[in-house]
């Protein structure tokens, strides 16, 4: 029950009994202590609602008080901020639409082509980038897959998805790994750039080999990324694993077959399969 449901309980009771009520049979009444009892009258008193005590007798309200108070009254519910998802079947948006599924919120997805529409005023005033994917969350707009699935944690706490406050250090470590160093050795990789050990110097991710043996030997006999249950970071590293052993910018070793073979039929994910699927049918 919440303070404020008991404070008006408080109230009711002492405007429909005749005469004064005693401390101890009106928090009997009311099945508080006597303590919680004298700390609600206080608090009524805190906001001007002027709770009598007869001495010798007991509680009284005075007649001028209204039920229910206004000063007590329930605030009137918010509507839910309304989620916009813009993405791309075959784009970075599918990290964040496997963390949408996992939420289990509802969400608008605005599917957007690659060419005119991602660089259409109205896409660019979201993201000058012209990328996907991107969301819109009430007012607030987040880019970058990452950084979206550390806001969608974090907005909706009640998912489960970001460990307590003081365990994020591997949460924040591997989510943020994987957006830095491992993208960019990727990236490198895939395009055929083979940095000098003077260069390797100079980038943040240093050699590609170097990258994936530091992941590997975070993974290796671990379910999870960050801690003993799934999280964003899962999302987003499992899903650079999956899509990289799939098209072969990742090797196959065995810590990370055996890491997405523990994600990979999670339903979320599947919803999140059937749906790029679905979109490439006409293209087959």
């Amino acid at each position: 029950m919440s303070r404020t449901t008991r404070l008006q309980d408080l109230i009711r009771e002492l405007r429909h009994h005749t005469g004064p009520l005693g401390g101890p049979e009106l928090a009997e009444r009311l099945g508080i202590t006597l303590r919680t009892l004298y700390q609600d009258v206080a608090a009524l008193r805190a906001v001007g609602i002027e709770v009598v005590n007869a001495p010798g007798q007991g509680y009284v309200l005075p007649p001028e008080v209204v039920l229910p108070p206004a000063a007590l009254a329930e605030p009137a519910p918010r509507e839910p901020a309304e989620l916009t998802f813009y993405t791309n079947p075959l784009s970075r948006g599918g990290i964040v639409h496997w963390m949408l599924e996992e939420l289990g919120v509802p969400y608008r997805t605005v599917t957007l082509e690659y060419g005119a529409a991602m660089k259409s005023p109205d896409y660019l005033a979201l993201n000058p980038m012209g990328k996907v994917p991107a969301i819109r969350h009430g007012d607030v707009v987040v880019t970058e897959a990452a950084a979206i699935c550390a806001y969608l944690a974090d907005a909706f706490p009640e998912a489960g998805l970001a460990p307590p406050p003081a365990a994020r250090g591997d949460y924040y470590r591997w989510l943020f790994f994987a957006a830095g160093p491992l993208e960019s050795a990727l990236s490198l990789n895939t395009l055929g750039v083979q940095p000098t050990a003077e260069q390797q110097k100079q980038l943040g991710c240093g050699d590609y080999w170097t990258v994936i043996e530091t992941l590997a030997a975070a993974l290796e006999g671990r379910r999870h990324i960050a801690g003993t249950a799934f999280s964003a970071a899962d999302v987003y590293v499992g899903s650079h694993l999956g899509w990289g052993m799939h098209f072969g910018t990742i090797p196959r070793r065995p810590e990370f077959e055996a890491y997405w073979e523990g994600l990979q039929e999670r339903p979320a994910r599947l919803r999140c399969q059937a749906f790029v699927e679905q979109a490439l049918s006409p293209l087959a």
